[in-house]
C-alpha cells in the first residue's frame, strides 16, 4: 500500500527501509516528500506540507488498515503539529501510528492518527484526531444545510477577497477554490485550507509568517457559500473563524505565549 501510495502521489525515489505493526508503519526515504496539495495553499509556510502529507497518509492508509469504503467521511476535529530538534539523520524517516478512539455498534466513528517526520536535524510531530461519518450520517448533515447537491453546484465567486471589519477582525469571502479538496468538490471549506487561510491573514497583519508549530479545532462545518469573520485575539496566540454567529474552527500559534 505505501509503495502505491508514494508512487501514485509522490514520485518517490523508493523505499529504503519499512516495517509494520498491529498500529504503526515505520518507513525511509532518501529525502523528504513534497505533497501536491500543499503547492496551491497561499502560505509558503513548510508546516502545511507537513499538514498535507500527514493529511494524505492518514486517510489513505486509514481507510486500507480498517477497511472503510470511499463513502465514509473523514472530517478532521483536531491538529496538531510540533517541531522538535534532533541529532541529525541522513535519510527522511517516517512513522504512522493510528488509535481507535471511539467506536459504535463495531464501527469506528473517530480516528486519530500520529506521523513522526525525521530529516536532517529536524523532526515533526503531527497529530489529527478524525470524526468518521458513514454516508447516511455526512447526507444527513448535508440535507439539513440544503447541499446535497454540493459536487454538482459551483460557488458563484470567482475569487476570494478579505475585507477590514476592525483592528485584528475581517470578513472573508470565500471562492470556489475555498472548497477544493485535491481538486474535488467538497461540502466545506477543508480544515487545511481554513489553516492556510489564518497563516495568509496573519501574515498580512504582522508582515511575518509564524505558527510553524500550530494546533487547530474544527468545531463545525465550514459552508463555503457564505461568508465567515476572522478574528485574532489581543496577544495573537490564535484566530477564530465565526461564521452565522458560531465559532466554527480556531487555529492556536503555538510560537505565541498564550
Amino acid at each position: 500500500m505505501i509503495v502505491e501510495i508514494l508512487n501514485a502521489h509522490y514520485r518517490s525515489a523508493g523505499l529504503l527501509k519499512y516495517s509494520e505493526s498491529d498500529d504503526e508503519i515505520q518507513f525511509q526515504l532518501p529525502a523528504p516528500i513534497s505533497d501536491p496539495q500543499a503547492a496551491v495553499f497561499r502560505s509558503r509556510a513548510t508546516v502545511l506540507n507537513e499538514l498535507a502529507v500527514s493529511h494524505r497518509l492518514s486517510l489513505l492508509v486509514g481507510r486500507g488498515k480498517y477497511g472503510l469504503p470511499e463513502d465514509v467521511a473523514f472530517a478532521i476535529k483536531s491538529v496538531e503539529s510540533v517541531e522538535h530538534s534532533i541529532d541529525v539523520v541522513d535519510e527522511y524517516d517516517v512513522s504512522l501510528r493510528f488509535e481507535v478512539i471511539t467506536k459504535r455498534r463495531d464501527a469506528i466513528t473517530a480516528l486519530q492518527s500520529t506521523l513522526v517526520t525525521k530529516y536532517g536535524a529536524d523532526a515533526r510531530t503531527t497529530t489529527t484526531s478524525f470524526n468518521v461519518l458513514p454516508p447516511s450520517l455526512a447526507n444527513f448533515v448535508r440535507r439539513a444545510r440544503q447541499f446535497l447537491d454540493f459536487s454538482d453546484v459551483k460557488i458563484s465567486r470567482d475569487k476570494s477577497y478579505l475585507s477590514t471589519v476592525a483592528d485584528n477582525h475581517f470578513r472573508y469571502y470565500p471562492s470556489e477554490d475555498d472548497r477544493l479538496s485535491d481538486g474535488r468538490r467538497v461540502d466545506h471549506v477543508p480544515a487545511l485550507t481554513l489553516i492556510d487561510i489564518a497563516l495568509c491573514v496573519n501574515g498580512m497583519t504582522h508582515e511575518r509568517e509564524v505558527y510553524s508549530n500550530i494546533s487547530a479545532e474544527f468545531l463545525n462545518y465550514t459552508d463555503p457559500r457564505l461568508p465567515f469573520d476572522i478574528v485574532e485575539n489581543k496577544d495573537h496566540s490564535a484566530m477564530e473563524f465565526v461564521q452565522n454567529g458560531q465559532v466554527v474552527a480556531i487555529v492556536y500559534n503555538r510560537e505565541c505565549p498564550g
